[in-house]
């Protein structure tokens, strides 16, 4: 299999066509990043075979790095091209996992691409190439999301799946939906955060967009039903996230006062006492570490049922947690170009890997957006 770990970033380099800062791409230099894409090969054959635990984190540029020691080490495993908050290889929260693969969507107001591997290291477009294109006629452009979920074999972002690994796609329009009446139906899914829990027996998979809970589906993303149901207080746009754990669904939005949880699939929330101050960058992270929910920002707290809250310490990181299945904890931050690491739950933390940002890039959210842990192929 070709390998493709820094390619990208010193063949742009050498055919100078790296985007001066702030400035608007040109036709030259789109077509050189379309000539890169093009060249990642294809996927839709993957073959899982989960033997050995890794970390993946990544952010703007498709700067993915990898850890094979339990988050002790890192390496450089991918790098596609400096970017902003918006462009191809924007990365927002969007690395996944699921039976053996790993998967991260990027781009953001541009042509989307999800890169997906069986190992942690070798990286390939997601799709076989038998997918619809979105737009254009590159079968590897995806639709642009800001997060994606790996969930019992399938990958999901809003209104579109894969259950295979990228040979079978199940696509809908948020212009598709019509009521009983056979009116249209409009769903505003902007900036869309999504999450999975249970619900009935089965998993639910839930999207809220600026306006509030969206969309949801109950078979892992083939098909897609409006909620038309009020999370209150949904006053205003703002940061937001929602997550799930078991069968209880939780929101946070705005500046933290508040958490607004379900445990009807959805159906009705209920706001509770939360009080995390947000950091100065767009979201709260919101992770699943052990039986509990922790919601970090400048300040941080934690909770098995997401409606009593225990503070955590002072110095807990703001961003995104993975945990190992030795219980490890990796923390990511957009804000900080550096990966933290605690061995012990989280009570202290050490940096184990940093990194300065491109000269090109732009932007203020360089550091690493989303961390994942999962199960792969050993590389030889």
């Amino acid at each position: 299999m070709k390998r493709y770990p820094l390619a990208g970033l010193l063949a742009l380099l050498l055919m100078g066509c790296l985007s001066p800062l702030g400035a608007a791409e040109t036709p030259e230099q789109a077509a050189e990043q379309e000539k890169f894409r093009a060249e990642i090969p294809l996927g839709g054959n993957f073959q899982p075979m989960p033997e050995e635990g890794v970390f993946v984190a990544a952010g703007h540029g498709m700067n993915v790095v990898a850890s094979r020691d339990d988050g002790k080490t890192w390496k450089p495993v991918f790098y596609a091209h400096p970017c902003g908050d918006h462009g191809r290889w924007a990365v927002w929260n969007s690395v996944a996992y699921t039976g053996g693969v790993f998967a991260i969507a990027s781009g953001w107001g541009a042509p989307g691409t999800i890169l997906a591997s069986e190992d942690g290291e070798n990286w390939r477009h997601l799709t076989d190439g038998s997918r619809k294109p979105g737009r254009g006629d590159n079968p590897y452009d995806m639709r642009t999301t800001m997060e994606l979920l790996g969930v019992q074999g399938s990958f999901i972002m809003p209104l579109e799946a894969t259950p295979d690994f990228g040979k079978t796609w199940f696509q809908s329009s948020a212009y598709g939906f019509r009521d009983a009446a056979g009116e249209r139906v409009k769903v505003d899914l902007g900036h869309p955060s999504l999450a999975c829990g249970e619900y009935e027996g089965g998993q639910r998979v839930i999207v809220i967009g600026d306006l509030g809970p969206g969309v949801l589906s109950d078979d892992l993303g083939k098909t897609w039903t409006p909620m038309r149901v009020v999370a209150e207080p949904w006053e205003g746009l703002g940061a937001k996230g929602i997550i799930a754990k078991g069968n209880v669904f939780l929101i946070v939005k705005g500046e933290g006062e508040t958490a607004l949880r379900s445990v009807d699939g959805g159906m009705t929330w209920q706001a509770h006492p939360l009080g995390v101050k947000r950091p100065v960058s767009r979201s709260f992270g919101m992770s699943i570490v052990g039986d509990e929910f922790w919601v970090t920002g400048e300040t941080s707290k934690a909770s098995k049922d997401g409606v009593t809250w225990r503070d955590l310490p002072a110095d807990t990181p703001s961003g995104r947690i993975a945990e190992s299945d030795q219980g490890t904890l990796i923390n990511v931050s957009r804000k900080r170009n550096s990966i933290l690491r605690s061995a012990d739950g989280g009570k202290t933390w050490q940096e184990v890997y940093t990194f300065t940002p491109h000269k090109d890039a732009t932007g203020g959210a360089q550091g690493f957006s989303d961390v994942a842990f999962g199960a792969v192929k050993k590389v030889d």
